[in-house]
């Protein structure tokens, strides 16, 4: 398992008429935390090189409190493998409360072009701590 941190602040176009973030917006938290992920243990140029992409096959998130305009947030997310996917589990916390916004869980899979699911990179794996897993292949 690979642990990671993403900081942003909540910007006036991410709000619903409440003034609170959109539901759908919390979901882009995730998928920025995920490419995070990927540059900062350079993994985009790695399945740039080859033809295969991240994609979110599932998931789920459950809202607990609601952000509003300019709060601090942190993401931790935890990373990890099972069956040949990789697995996401994000917290979005308010940086000033400390208070858990909200959970989401992912699970992404790596597609080619001609849309073909592809087992876990090598490298990929060995960034997560995990065996390769054969899983899809079977």
């Amino acid at each position: 398992m690979r642990k990671c941190v993403y900081d942003l602040i909540v910007r006036g176009y991410e709000l619903d008429s409440f003034g609170h973030v959109n539901n759908a917006v919390y979901l882009q938290y995730a998928e920025a935390a995920l490419w995070n992920f990927f540059r900062i243990n350079k993994l985009m140029e790695y399945t740039l090189d080859r033809g295969i992409f991240p994609v979110v096959m599932e998931s789920s998130q459950r809202y607990i409190h609601e952000l509003k305009l300019l709060d601090e947030v942190r993401i931790e997310s935890e990373f990890t493998a099972k069956g040949g996917m990789m697995i996401c589990k994000h917290k979005i916390i308010n940086n000033a409360t400390g208070v858990l916004s909200c959970k989401i869980n992912s699970i992404i899979v790596f597609v080619n072009n001609e849309r073909v699911i592809h087992n876990i990179p090598d490298e990929v794996n060995e960034i997560l701590g995990c065996e390769t897993d054969e899983y899809l292949n079977k």
